[in-house]
């Protein structure tokens, strides 16, 4: 069996010593003042909406096509979260929205909980294909499934750093985040750092540092890793694979691969948006949007099964976000402290000063035509502007324009936000 879906996000913390001045400012060079909501983002500081908020302000800052994981992002800020105090650990607490640290964990160990459940229900799956394999019952050549859904974190040190993570610290981290702890040195750490990120991630991200990034002042890295792996619940016959046109905003065309199928999908329009969503196994979906994307979860909850005629690009698409647009994000949610190299406090990670200096996430999607069985999607009320379809009326829905795209668990409800982005050349 081809991968379906392949994603890959590596989020890393890097705290350097005290001793190096940290500068931040917007593209255009002009200092960006702690609590901005530029560029136009509508800060809502509740658990609810911070995956909302990271997605649009993550849109207002990036051109072109583009990809991010919300769910690394969590995992990442939780280790930072536990290893936060005092004041710096309120202000953090705030600007992600909880009032305790425990809010922040429920989600990671919510998904920890999934994640168990996947690996399970895979390696089940592969051992009764192999089982009737042995039996005879299907053919000895058949493709095996392949399936994974991996989380990896790891908390690094530089060695000459006598401090070491606290007893409170690493407890934390043992319950919620399962993580591994390295050493490196100035000389070693870009090339231990990416060799880590290339294992956990099966190879699609070899390459999280550049050669040249400077390591001189790096006393800490935290770091998150997120690999995935499904298929369509209805696969896309590959016969039907054609070239055409894809509209661009301006107007030009480029082309692309499409894949087609006909099939019973939840779906949802109304004048300002259309949306499909298509399961794979296990839980786990993947909705395409044309239009709007306001008020998300609300049109995906009212997305009801309708023959569709689906029309999708294949999607092969990396993105880094190394430029301080996440730490302008949680600047822009009220996050200040962690960036001040004389005020933050992670005296419960350990005893040493050191403040958050850089964020660097790296994703990467890949998707093609085929797929198996994958858990049914509930289907609920339609709105207004919906009509029941006749079989052999279909809604059509052509992606041949800019679209957004969100996996995620948890059906017509958005539990767990996995990854997100736009296509938009």
């Amino acid at each position: 069996m081809k991968r379906i879906i392949a994603l890959v996000c590596c989020f890393v913390f890097i705290l350097p010593l005290v001793g190096s001045p940290v500068i931040f400012a917007d593209e255009a060079g002009r200092e960006q003042k702690v609590g901005s909501e530029e560029p136009g983002l509508p800060i809502k500081l509740t658990a609810d909406t911070f995956d909302e908020n990271l997605l649009r302000y993550m849109a207002s800052v990036t051109e072109g096509s583009y990809m991010l994981s919300p769910l690394s992002f969590r995992y990442a800020l939780g280790l930072l979260l536990a290893g936060a105090s005092g004041e710096t650990k309120t202000e953090l607490m705030t600007a992600l929205g909880v009032t305790t640290e425990e809010e922040w964990e429920e989600s990671c160990l919510a998904f920890n909980d999934f994640a168990a459940k996947y690996a399970d229900s895979a390696k089940r799956e592969l051992d009764q294909v192999r089982k009737w394999k042995k039996e005879g019952v299907v053919d000895a050549d058949q493709a095996e499934p392949s399936r994974a859904l991996q989380l990896a974190n790891s908390l690094w040190k530089r060695e000459d750093i006598t401090a070491d993570f606290t007893a409170e610290y690493r407890e934390k981290i043992e319950q919620c985040y399962a993580a591994e702890y390295y050493n490196f040195t100035r000389e070693t750490a870009v090339e231990k750092i990416n060799t880590w990120a290339d294992e956990k991630t099966e190879g699609l991200i070899p390459e999280l540092l550049p050669a040249d990034y400077d390591s001189s002042n790096l006393a800490l890295v935290l770091m998150n890793a997120l690999y995935y792996k499904n298929s369509w619940k209805n696969p896309f016959p590959e016969e039907f694979t054609e070239d055409g046109d894809f509209t661009l905003e301006d107007g030009s065309l480029v082309n692309k691969s499409f894949m087609k199928q006909e099939e019973r999908f939840a779906y949802y329009e109304d004048e300002d948006t259309q949306l499909v969503i298509l399961p794979m196994k296990d839980g786990v979906h993947m909705a395409y949007v044309l239009g709007s994307t306001e008020n998300l979860e609300e049109k995906v909850a009212k997305a009801e099964k309708t023959l569709v005629r689906v029309t999708l690009p294949k999607i092969d698409l990396e993105t880094s976000f190394d430029q301080q647009e996440l730490v302008n994000f949680l600047k822009a949610c009220g996050a200040s402290l962690v960036f001040d190299q004389d005020q933050a406090d992670f005296s419960c990670m350990l005893d040493h000063q050191v403040w958050v200096d850089d964020i660097i996430q790296k994703t990467r999607l890949k998707t093609d035509e085929d797929g198996v069985e994958a858990a049914a999607v509930t289907a609920v009320m339609m709105v207004e502007t919906a009509l029941i379809i006749e079989p052999d009326q279909p809604k059509l829905f052509t992606a041949d324009r800019p679209f957004s795209f969100y996996i995620y668990t948890g059906g017509n409800k958005v539990k767990h936000m996995i990854f997100a982005g736009e296509i938009v050349d």
